[in-house]
């Protein structure tokens, strides 16, 4: 039977991504199973704004999505990153599709208005992405979302959850330019939700990390299988996989439709 993986490509790895991956993504596809790619891009954005001499606006400690820099974020997300993927996808013999939230409005959002063009997914059209994967493409799906107002930018970790919680998918996972969840100096093979909670309560699991592992958790409250984060320049580790550490689910606000 067929199996459905979404991937949450980390920004700060595509430079430096071991291409065994390129080659696992190809037999799994070639297996007959699907393959989602969502992808990050923050050190490319902070660049570009960099160059373009966009200074930084933060509200209350959180940054601001100005015009400017939406149309960064658009520019190379949307644009010159994801090209590259598709690309790099393409030479590894995979016919991939570039997509946004805003391609028949996949994915729709909600605006935070205090920090500008940024927005939190309140829905999931799957009818794209389920019409590509049909036909034996892999979507690749950068997290610009559409609003009512015009673009918003959102959240890659959140976005792919989105995602992969509305897409019902086997497997997702967080490729990123860490081996795995450390806590006390050992990076963990398995880690209970419980355990997950307990070490960030203690400052076992901290900083970045946090919302790494808390997005793992998302994917599994949202009813993925296997939720599991990775090295992206070692595909042989075993990475950290989270597992559901009591019997209770809390249900997704993610709803998905189709036409």
């Amino acid at each position: 039977m067929s199996e459905r993986k979404v991937v949450k490509l980390g920004g700060s790895v595509w430079d430096t991504l071991h291409h065994d991956y390129f080659t696992e993504w190809k037999e799994w596809v070639e297996a007959g199973n699907e393959l989602i790619l969502l992808h990050g891009g923050g050190p490319r954005l902070s660049a570009y704004c960099e160059s373009q001499q966009i200074k930084p606006v933060f509200q209350n400690g959180r940054r601001v999505t100005t015009e400017d820099v939406l149309t960064g974020a658009t520019r190379v997300l949307a644009g010159e990153m994801q090209t590259e993927i598709v690309t790099a996808l393409g030479r590894s013999d995979m016919n991939a599709v570039g997509l946004s939230g805003v391609d028949g409005r996949m994915l729709t959002g909600r605006q935070i208005k205090e920090l500008g063009a940024v927005g939190e997914v309140e829905t999931v059209d799957v009818s794209l992405i389920e019409l590509l994967v049909q036909n034996h493409y892999v979507p690749v799906v950068t997290s610009i979302l559409f609003g009512t107002n015009g673009a918003l930018n959102c959240n890659g970790d959140d976005c792919a959850v989105a995602v992969a919680c509305a897409l019902k998918a086997d497997h997702f996972e967080m490729i990123t330019d860490v081996p795995g969840i450390r806590i006390n100096g050992t990076v963990q093979q398995t880690l209970t939700v419980d355990a997950m909670q307990q070490a960030i309560e203690s400052g076992a699991i901290y900083g970045g990390m946090i919302p790494k592992t808390e997005a793992l958790r998302s994917a599994l409250d949202g009813g993925v299988a296997l939720a599991i984060i990775r090295d992206g320049n070692d595909p042989t580790a075993t990475g950290t996989q989270l597992k559901e550490g009591h019997d209770e689910r809390t249900t997704s606000h993610i709803w998905a439709t189709s036409h």
